[in-house]
């Protein structure tokens, strides 16, 4: 191409060639580099702790009830309680050690 003349049309063909090239090889790249950030230990061989700081998401879709576990409040017990003056009392004493023999 001469200095203030307009390009040939092959030479404008290959420069529309040269850039569909580079095109298709950074879009190859973006490609590559999209599913590299996209990889994390559960979907990959990749550690745990290259995860970054990110939490995963939650493994249950259920939603919160806002109840709390265990016995809620206002329902009654049923806890065996202790009494004043018991039925029977059982006296329970360590027995002889198991090496020495001795109390």
């Amino acid at each position: 191409m001469t200095e203030g003349s307009a390009p040939s049309y092959d030479e404008l063909a290959a420069l529309v060639v040269s850039l569909q090239a580079d095109l298709a090889r950074a879009l190859a790249r973006i490609a590559e580099l999209e599913a590299q950030v996209a990889k994390s230990s559960r979907n990959s061989a990749k550690p745990p702790s290259s995860d970054g700081l990110a939490k995963p998401p939650p493994k249950s879709l259920r939603k919160k009830t806002g109840r709390r576990p265990g016995g809620q409040l206002g329902h009654p017990g049923s806890t065996l309680r202790m009494v004043d003056d018991p039925d029977v009392r059982l006296r329970h004493e360590p027995g002889p050690c198991g090496g020495c023999g001795a109390s």
